[in-house]
């Protein structure tokens, strides 16, 4: 018997489904995917005629679908999302678009930072922002994208309250960029009494790959809160802190399983014999999850620090840096 094979659904029976289904399937979803002009411009209008809470729905949908599908590009339609009324669908397109990017979504982002009613949605403008941050730094925005987009982090960092989430976001995404002001924002919220301001300090400091701050990081490790552990770790591995490198050992023996993982990723950043060591040990564990997980940090550890079987000439040295990665530090 030959095997069936399944008909793309046309765009106009996939603007159906939003209004007749009452969840439309990866087919419906994937036939609005890379939409422009009058499809884009059809889709606009249909979305407009549905209700807060269906739109709130259909566009994590599409968020959940993009993370799962490299072939799903719904840029566009998350685009659209950013001026919704909806401060959900608002948040959610920001999200959407967190590995966009194109210089025309930074004033986008920047007017949400600025204007948005939700500091929720502020806080995730400012996040997303800190791509172009790291951008500006590996020289691939022009000088005015570059200031423009540090310009609006440093207000929104100066004008929001010590204990807000746009502070903390803003200050995570100023990282990347080594200055004076950056290094004294820093240091001052590692000092503040606000224990989630602290926390963000130590991403920061992760970030700024200024290797001042290691041992500050270090001494983070041996905290008694499992949050600032797991942070101290991540850090400790941007830094590439190779000092690290006994205490992250104790790590993977943390009550914490989320702390033994990050000791695990910063030992496969770090490199060197006795991170490696340690990792192949830890696949070795009786524990199946952290000796799977052990086994992706392998993978990692062999990527920057293994013999590479293809020319290194096809690559920039800034492309082969560490991204910066999507986190929600609470």
């Amino acid at each position: 018997m030959s095997k069936k094979t399944t008909q793309p659904i046309s765009f106009q029976r996939a603007l159906e489904a939003l209004t007749t289904e009452s969840e439309p399937g990866q087919q419906s979803l994937m036939a609005l995917s890379d939409l422009e002009g009058e499809r884009l411009t059809a889709w606009q209008e249909a979305w407009g005629t549905l209700s807060a809470d269906r739109r709130a729905a259909l566009i994590e949908q599409l968020r959940e679908l993009a993370e799962e599908d490299i072939e799903a590009d719904f840029r566009p339609l998350f685009r659209i999302g950013l001026s919704d009324p909806d401060e959900r669908v608002r948040l959610v397109a920001v999200e959407g678009l967190y590995e966009d990017e194109h210089p025309s979504l930074i004033p986008l982002l920047i007017g949400l930072l600025r204007d948005d009613p939700s500091p929720t949605v502020r806080a995730a403008a400012a996040e997303s922002l800190g791509r172009f941050v790291y951008l500006g730094e590996m020289d691939h925005l022009s000088d005015a994208r570059r200031s423009q987009v540090y310009t609006a982090l440093m207000r929104a960092l100066l004008t929001s309250p010590e204990d807000s989430i746009v502070h903390r976001r803003a200050l995570e995404a100023l990282a990347y960029v080594s200055n004076e002001e950056v290094d004294l924002q820093i240091r001052d919220a590692y000092h503040s009494q606000n224990d989630l301001l602290r926390l963000s300090a130590i991403v920061a400091m992760g970030r700024s790959s200024n290797r001042a701050y290691c041992e500050i990081v270090r001494s983070e490790l041996h905290s008694v809160s499992p949050a600032v552990r797991r942070r101290a770790a991540e850090a400790s591995g941007e830094l590439e802190d190779e000092e690290a490198v006994p205490h992250l050992a104790q790590l993977l023996e943390d009550p914490d399983e989320e702390v033994r993982f990050a000791a695990l990723d910063a030992l496969a950043l770090i490199g060197g014999k006795e991170a490696e060591k340690l990792l192949r040990a830890a696949a070795d564990s009786d524990d199946d999850a952290l000796a799977e997980y052990a086994e992706q940090a392998l993978e990692e550890f062999e990527f920057w620090h293994g013999e590479m079987d293809f020319p290194m000439a096809l690559f920039d040295e800034e492309d082969l840096k560490p991204r910066p990665i999507k986190r929600n530090v609470k």
